[in-house]
């Protein structure tokens, strides 16, 4: 009878753990810049915010990007995509500036 009450007391705790911290893209530190280097020898720096709610990118100027969720972070102009089954992705009014990111 024990496991029947704790188990789900248990999955709700885990749920509840993944639920409010956010996740630290791969590769990332949070108040640190990381250089990325992406194909065609192309670069870019990121920072995430402590809390993880933004990331500041620093290519051809600097742009501070809210976390849409599920590794997207954008703005109007400019969307950073580090989750999925390929390196990171910046891309600039909805083009790919740069692909193939990973840290170096």
């Amino acid at each position: 009878m024990k496991f029947v009450f704790t188990a789900p007391l248990i999955a709700i705790s885990l749920l509840a753990g993944c639920a409010s911290s956010p996740a630290v893209p791969q590769g990332m530190k949070p108040g640190q810049f990381v250089d990325f280097a992406c194909d065609g020898g192309k670069r870019f720096k990121a920072r995430l915010a402590d809390d993880g709610t933004t990331v500041r990118v620093r290519y051809e100027g600097g742009y501070e990007l809210e976390s849409k969720g599920a590794g997207v972070y954008e703005d109007a102009n400019w969307k950073l995509v580090t989750q999925g089954p390929n390196a990171a992705e910046l891309l600039h009014n909805g083009k790919s500036a740069m692909k193939g990111c990973k840290p170096a």
